[in-house]
């Protein structure tokens, strides 16, 4: 019966450990008009350097896919020089970006839920030698105890400005439901984003 408990527990964490990133909303400006873009800075808004360093150059590298020049912001941005309006403006012109991502960690939260107990019953073989022996002992009875697991939720936003014009053209928010890394993250919003962005005619 222990072995089944444990068998059963290891198969609830590892299904509310499963990674799903959703894009909860989204925005296109219906009138832009710029195409085609053909240039991308990527600016990663996140606080720990590897993960803002990852972020822009995996974008930056699915753009290249959908043949669009993607430039990651840390390549032309030095670390010295904050992600000011200032080095952004600086570095849209150097590189002569038609469109800028700017990508902002919102928040990770941790909840904790409760999930209860479970009570099923198991089939039992091997045991009586007849149908009337057998029958009372083909079957029984288990169950696991309730237990407290943590959701961890990785909420990001995305816009993308036209550089030409200065105006939004496409916004969006993710929400990763317990993320299994930062690459698990970057990768599932990065898919995403971009999927959308196509499906709206940006790209």
């Amino acid at each position: 019966m222990m072995h089944c408990f444990w068998v059963v527990l290891l198969i609830n964490l590892l299904f509310s450990g499963c990674s799903t990133t959703k894009l909860v909303t989204s925005w296109s400006d219906p009138n832009f008009n710029e195409l085609p873009i053909q240039k991308i800075l990527i600016v990663g808004v996140i606080k720990n350097d590897i993960n803002r360093r990852a972020y822009e150059t995996h974008f930056a590298e699915q753009l290249e896919e959908e043949g669009i020049a993607g430039i990651a912001a840390h390549l032309v941005i030095s670390d010295s020089d904050a992600y000011s309006e200032r080095a952004i403006r600086s570095a849209v012109n150097n590189v002569g970006a038609d469109a800028a991502i700017i990508a902002r960690l919102v928040s990770v939260e941790k909840n904790q839920r409760y999930v209860p107990p479970t009570y099923e019953y198991e089939p039992v073989f091997g045991y009586g030698k007849g149908f009337y022996s057998y029958y009372g002992m083909s079957h029984r009875y288990i169950s696991t105890p309730g237990y407290t697991a943590t959701d961890t939720i990785v909420k990001l936003e995305t816009v993308v400005f036209s550089t030409r014009s200065g105006n939004m053209i496409w916004a969006g928010a993710t929400r990763s439901f317990n993320p299994t890394s930062p690459t698990s993250v970057i990768k599932e919003n990065t898919e995403i984003i971009i999927k959308d962005m196509r499906k709206s005619g940006l790209i």
